[in-house]
């Protein structure tokens, strides 16, 4: 199943590399590719979901335009009161995929006592940046009012992401707790720093500008793709090194950062490129990080492999991110 998954993505790559287009109609092309491919991740995932979760769907958090969360919760919440919450930013290249396509894993993570709760966003280039940054800042903003009702403990809160959600996650993050970085940025927070516990970060993009010029290097297959992403987000400025600096959250680190759980498979180029320098860059501001990464792997660990649950590495990844949380919770205080 997993090499027929690769075929998959790497077949609709090369599908990608004939087209000529503008950024509107490649954005529409790269987008059927993905959720092709996230739709038999969401399939896979499916299988190993538990059944006894409380499941919210649709909860409007915006009204124009509508947008909406999903709240994942344990069966006995109820009886545990309020609890720590993973928000969690689906990627897709920033053009593309659901709330809903990590639906399984959201479940598996609420059966071990916690809150999910799955952001929907508007999509490149119909909606450029900072837009996606804007209504997460609402979603958030509405969590944190609602909290109490939905039996959220809104000062222990963890930001999540997979691949272009990841460097959602991590660019909320930075603009966070980098109030410099928040003004010149004209970007309020609609939470306080002190209520980020932490990120759960998987196969993200944490510099954009390395990203447009690393990437074609390492798989010249996917340059392409990787340069009409970036134009759909950006509003066409993929050339705009500085622009893409200002815009990258490895460039705006600081102590009060919050602590990062981070992992990435050896099979995606992202891993070196990414994950591995923001690791770094993390260290060197003494932030605490958790980098899980499996270079020695025989298993096939693609982009976002941590949903294939299947997988020996996947189930570790899952377990040590249940550490992670437990770790930097105050689990007594919500219990």
């Amino acid at each position: 199943m997993y090499k027929k998954t690769i075929f998959i993505i790497l077949s609709c790559i090369l599908v990608l590399l004939t087209a000529c287009q503008n950024t509107q109609k490649s954005s529409k092309v790269i987008a059927r590719s993905f959720n092709t491919a996230t739709e038999i991740q969401k399939r896979m995932l499916d299988k190993h979901a538990p059944k006894n979760v409380l499941i919210y769907s649709n909860i409007e958090y915006l009204k124009d335009p509508k947008l909406g969360l999903d709240l994942y919760q344990p069966e006995n919440i109820e009886e545990l009161g309020l609890r720590p919450t993973i928000i969690w930013i689906h990627g897709g290249g920033w053009i593309s995929g659901s709330k809903e396509n990590a639906r399984g894993y959201f479940k598996l993570l609420a059966a071990q006592g916690f809150n999910i709760v799955s952001v929907e966003y508007q999509f490149a280039p119909q909606v450029i940046y900072p837009n996606q940054l804007l209504q997460i800042n609402r979603a958030l903003k509405f969590i944190s009012k609602h909290a109490e009702g939905y039996h959220i403990d809104a000062n222990q809160l963890y930001m999540a992401g997979d691949s272009a959600g990841a460097n959602l996650a991590s660019h909320y993050a930075a603009l966070l707790t980098n109030p410099q970085f928040a003004r010149e940025s004209n970007f309020v927070p609609a939470i306080q720093p002190q209520q980020l516990k932490g990120l759960i970060l998987h196969c993200g993009i944490y510099d954009i500008a390395s990203f447009v010029t690393t990437a074609p290097d390492e798989h010249k297959i996917i340059e392409w793709g990787i340069y009409s992403l970036v134009k759909a987000y950006t509003g066409e400025r993929k050339d705009d090194g500085a622009f893409l600096n200002e815009i990258s959250p490895i460039k705006h680190l600081t102590a009060n950062y919050p602590p990062v759980f981070i992992s990435g498979g050896h099979k995606d180029f992202l891993t070196e490129t990414q994950s591995v320098p923001f690791v770094a860059a993390l260290k060197q501001h003494e932030i605490p990080v958790t980098a899980v990464f499996y270079p020695e792997s025989k298993e096939p660990l693609v982009h976002e492999y941590q949903f294939f649950m299947g997988l020996k590495a996947s189930q570790q990844t899952f377990d040590q991110t249940i550490s992670f949380i437990e770790q930097f919770s105050n689990l007594d205080a919500s219990s």
